[in-house]
């Protein structure tokens, strides 16, 4: 199901309107500016952009003529967009041409960063706003929880009759782990309880360059992700059902690496033991999943512990799915 994110008009206007051949065009009655508002057709899918969400706007004016790879963006570049919960905003307003048949194309992506890592399509060059083509854009994971998503290329755009939007379809470029995990007690004779410590995916790519056709150039050193942490007053009871325990957002990447694993640690109290016994598993990634992780991928794993019996995963995916992608309008 695919959100809907419809814009409205910004108040006020500029003494001077912005445009691509020149900065100094004088504001004519018929200037209509490119604005952002928002509205959520489908509430169900909780797809709303939240309040605070920055993004960033590459806009190629092209004349008369159509998209093509050499356009530059020369409209907006890197142009932050700040949505702070009713309304979209951003500065100096940009107007559309007035010429009859000028068209403006649209590329965007979330979150916004003041310098992000450009680079020229298949090489290493720094992408500038006299650069041809679109740009390859980085990303770095932080916490396992910040989305990283651009926006299908919305070309050939022309000046509306009335404040109509230009819409620009964001999709997620990174993937999702879900984490469920629960004990199984069949055919135990002693009662027990399991209580879960911690949740890592160990040994990941935390940078890489997102090109036209997906992820490339995975940099840095390898390094962990926390899934989940129990609260210092005490750890997770599991019981017989799964439970959900928490959801991360990694880079995809190839998982078929020795430093690439999954953590989990959890403690048992048994009937008539005098002491608890607190367990580490490690596996490696590319033992529980068949193939490397997928962008816009979203994959929950199936934890299952018994006191004796090793560790169990099982994993299922689907597509992170048109529920979770964002219709933006500007």
């Amino acid at each position: 199901m695919t959100v809907l994110v419809a814009v409205a008009s910004l108040a006020g206007s500029c003494d001077k309107t912005l445009g691509p051949q020149n900065p100094e065009w004088i504001e004519l009655g018929g200037d209509r500016p490119v604005v952002f508002s928002s509205n959520v057709v489908a509430q169900e899918t909780k797809a709303a952009l939240p309040s605070g969400t920055h993004f960033g706007v590459f806009a190629y004016y092209t004349g008369t003529s159509n998209w093509n790879s050499n356009a530059t963006p020369n409209f907006m570049y890197n142009q932050e967009v700040v949505f702070d919960g009713s309304s979209y905003t951003y500065a100096p307003v940009k107007y559309w041409p007035n010429n009859t048949g000028d068209k403006v194309t649209f590329l965007a992506y979330s979150p916004y960063s003041a310098t992000p890592v450009l680079r020229r399509i298949g090489a290493n060059n720094e992408y500038t706003n006299t650069t041809k083509n679109l740009p390859d854009i980085g990303f770095t994971v932080t916490d396992g929880q910040t989305d990283f998503m651009i926006s299908a290329l919305k070309s050939d755009q022309t000046k509306p009759a009335l404040d109509a939007p230009v819409e620009l379809v964001f999709r997620h470029m990174l993937s999702k782990i879900t984490f469920n995990v629960k004990k199984v007690d069949a055919a135990v004779p002693e009662k027990y309880t399991v209580r879960l410590k911690d949740i890592r995916l160990e040994g990941l790519y935390m940078t890489a360059i997102h090109r036209n056709a997906g992820w490339a150039d995975w940099s840095g050193l390898r390094r962990d992700i926390q899934v989940y942490t129990a609260p210092s007053e005490s750890d997770l009871t599991l019981t017989t059902s799964f439970q959900p325990v928490a959801s991360v957002i990694p880079l995809p990447q190839d998982l078929n690496n020795e430093a690439a694993k999954l953590r989990v640690e959890y403690t048992i109290y048994a009937d008539g033991m005098i002491t608890t016994r607190t367990t580490v598993c490690e596996v490696r990634l590319s033992d529980v999943f068949t193939s490397a992780w997928a962008q816009n991928a979203h994959y929950t794993v199936n934890i299952t512990i018994t006191p004796d019996d090793p560790i169990e995963f099982t994993v299922s995916w689907t597509d992170w799915g048109d529920a979770y992608n964002y219709h933006i309008t500007s």
